[in-house]
């Protein structure tokens, strides 16, 4: 058996689960291929405009909210797309899947999902196309798609927002573990001293991870607020830091001078695990896959940037009481943030509410529910 798994670069929300779910379909004996989608159709120059438009609406999060509630309530844009790409590339999809010859298309991302499922469909190409929804808690309408095989969604909230739609068949929308990652599930949980000490941090200080986004793009107003209170904090700061970033973050540090705080830039970490492990809070932008991860780390989240996609999220993380929604509350950040610190004993009760969190994590779970779906769509072709 043969599997096109296909993202679209966009920060790593749909990278991550894509390469995860591939390497355990590779695990399970699958021939497994993972590839930007826009790249596998050559259409590089489509993804750069794709890519300026997320990044535009990603450093205007006010705008961005507004601006996608609105086309979110409508399909017409991804049929504008699907006939674009019919125009464009129909005849070197034909090529490329006679080439490849795959026997199912996974992706993480709905131009895809919807774009191939369409396309595949109207060309007759026996092909099913599988669809993982990374927000989780939602979707957006245009990757409802009723040519899809089957929508896989982790919560139960996002099954019934997707059903809500009524854009495809209920039984297509099916709830699924979430993919996690294998550097972050196949890796031992450590004490939080244990892993500052690997991580080359002070073992005793309490500890928040900034996350700033695989953009670099998050705000720096906790870190400044922190600073100007002189807060024995040690503050992890990972995410996309370019040196434009790394240049803003060092001129706030040498702004206060001397102070209890301890800043450390790390930007992208590999070592997931360790630095959920070594830190008593993540604090940034609501990205859903480091939300997701966190939650299983059991590590409250604070979001303090929300963005159109992920409102839902935080609903949840306030809903199960093991994170805290400040969207752009700079007041709000840092009271929090201090009253934990003088208060770590809260950190202990609001483990107890992660236990609560109807979530399973397996990205082995879910290539086996693909590969055992793909099957039946075997037999179904078969017999009819």
């Amino acid at each position: 058996m043969k599997a096109l798994c296909l993202y679209v670069k966009a920060g790593k929300g749909h990278y991550v689960p894509a390469k995860a779910v591939c390497e355990q379909l590779a695990e399970l004996g699958i021939d497994a291929e993972l590839d930007d989608f826009f790249s596998f159709l050559d259409l590089n120059w489509l993804e750069k405009i794709n890519q300026g438009v997320w990044r535009f609406m990603l450093k205007v999060p006010f705008f961005e909210r507004r601006f996608i509630k609105s086309i979110d309530k409508s399909t017409d844009g991804i049929k504008a797309a699907v006939k674009l790409v019919e125009i464009l590339r129909k005849r070197k999809l034909a090529k490329l899947m006679a080439e490849s010859a795959p026997d199912f298309i996974f992706t993480t991302h709905p131009y895809p999902g919807t774009i191939l499922s369409v396309l595949l469909t109207k060309m007759g190409l026996n092909i099913p196309v599988y669809y993982y929804a990374t927000d989780v808690f939602t979707a957006p309408i245009s990757a409802a798609c009723p040519y899809l095989r089957k929508l896989y969604i982790s919560t139960t909230e996002g099954v019934d927002r997707v059903a809500q739609m009524e854009t495809m068949d209920k039984d297509k929308i099916v709830l699924c573990p979430f993919p996690l990652q294998s550097s972050v599930a196949n890796q031992p949980m450590l004490s939080k001293k244990d892993a500052r000490e690997k991580l080359g941090l002070d073992p005793d200080m309490f500890t928040i991870q900034l996350n700033l986004g695989g953009e670099g793009l998050g705000s720096l107003y906790l870190l400044e607020d922190i600073l100007r209170k002189n807060l024995p904090i040690q503050i992890v700061m990972i995410g996309g830091i370019n040196d434009s970033m790394r240049g803003r973050i060092e001129h706030i540090i040498s702004e206060y001078g001397s102070t209890k705080a301890h800043v450390e830039i790390r930007g992208f970490i590999d070592n997931v695990s360790d630095y959920l492990a070594a830190s008593d809070i993540i604090v940034g932008r609501a990205g859903i896959n480091t939300m997701l991860e966190t939650m299983y780390a059991h590590r409250p989240f604070l979001i303090t940037e929300l963005v159109y996609t992920v409102i839902p999220s935080a609903e949840y993380v306030e809903k199960y009481k093991v994170g805290w929604n400040a969207d752009g509350d700079r007041n709000k950040q840092i009271e929090i943030v201090e009253k934990l610190f003088d208060n770590p004993e809260l950190l202990d009760e609001i483990e107890g509410n992660f236990k609560s969190i109807p979530i399973e994590y397996s990205a082995k779970h879910l290539a086996e529910m693909l590969v055992k779906d793909v099957e039946s769509y075997k037999m179904e072709s078969c017999e009819g």
